[in-house]
């Protein structure tokens, strides 16, 4: 309707714009286990706009790694994409830290 700009590697058309998302929400998912959709998901609900059931549905797909959204996001600020990759799944997980 509307012509809006897809990104190949999603179907949401949420927060696609220039690959910092894919990036920092796959940070965020690898070392807190969660992502900013639970947060838009979570104010969905309380806004009775979707069942918890249909909010897990979709963050379960959102959240897969955008690898190619984060390998563009790399290529375009110049540094290695397998290095970063390898670097975020060093970092220790904060669901698992704590418990040592």
């Amino acid at each position: 309707l509307y012509g809006f700009e897809l990104a190949r590697d999603t179907r949401s058309t949420w927060r696609i714009g220039d690959g910092t998302a894919a990036f920092y929400n796959y940070i965020y998912y690898n070392v807190a286990g969660f992502t900013e959709n639970e947060t838009f998901r979570s104010n969905q609900i309380r806004e009775g706009l979707l069942t918890r059931e249909k909010a897990l549905e979709l963050v379960r797909t959102e959240n897969q790694p955008r690898f190619e959204s984060i390998k563009w996001y790399c290529d375009t600020i110049g540094i290695s994409f397998e290095d970063t990759i390898e670097r975020i799944r060093s970092i220790p997980h904060l669901r698992t830290a704590n418990r040592e």
